[in-house]
């Protein structure tokens, strides 16, 4: 339950400026999927696109990001479900490594994209064991 209000809170935070820039009757009911926001992520820097594909999916990427940072912050009552290594990778290499992940896992291409970047998230940087406990004597 946990990790779906967190994926949930983290689709409605990535695509509230799109859908507030769109007019109405260009919202529809469409959701993206993994393989769009991977084909956004693999845009080459030489497409005409670029730029538009480029902020799409770092935004998309960066907010999933920073909106799981502030509901696991240390004093909150959730654990991070990843831990982004520091120094964390930039914009433009996690956005290959996003693209690059859901090209070896086609099987999550219709998935929502905000689950395929949980689990992309989930996958690439997992979180250390915490040492086992003692059991008691």
């Amino acid at each position: 339950m946990r990790l779906k209000t967190i994926l949930t809170a983290a689709a409605l935070l990535a695509a509230a400026p799109a859908v507030a820039q769109a007019p109405p009757a260009a919202r529809g009911s469409h959701t993206a999927t993994v393989g769009e926001l991977a084909a956004l992520c693999g845009t080459p820097s030489t497409a005409a696109n670029f730029a538009e594909a480029n902020g799409l999916c770092r935004g998309f990427l960066g907010g999933f990001a920073q909106y799981h940072a502030a509901m696991t912050q240390p004093g909150t009552r959730h654990r991070p479900l990843f831990c982004v290594p520091d120094p964390a990778p930039t914009g433009a290499q996690a956005a290959a490594a996003f693209a690059a992940w859901a090209q070896a896992n086609t099987q999550y291409a219709n998935d929502l994209a905000v689950d395929g970047v949980a689990r992309w998230f989930v996958t690439t940087y997992p979180c250390p064991q915490p040492p086992a406990r003692r059991g008691a004597r």
